[in-house]
């Protein structure tokens, strides 16, 4: 059983930028799909800070988390 804390989005700042691990701790799929979906549109696209490292805002993936929970709200 794991102890490990899933952040919540209304814990969330709006402003302010997450690495892919922050963000996955906030989806329920993995990396791969979290880059597979980021690159064909179906998940906001991170932001390139520096040559190496790449960033989700906060703001974009809160939008994209309340719309998938009003969308399946809506479903049934």
């Amino acid at each position: 059983m794991s102890t490990k804390k899933t952040k919540q989005v209304h814990d969330l700042n709006p402003i302010g930028m997450m690495r892919a691990k922050q963000v996955l701790e906030l989806v329920p799929f993995g990396r791969a799909s979290l880059w597979k979906f980021a690159k064909d549109g179906t998940f906001p696209a991170p932001i390139r800070v520096t040559g190496g490292i790449t960033a989700w805002r906060n703001k974009d993936v809160i939008e994209w988390l309340e719309a998938q929970s009003a969308a399946n709200d809506a479903e049934v």
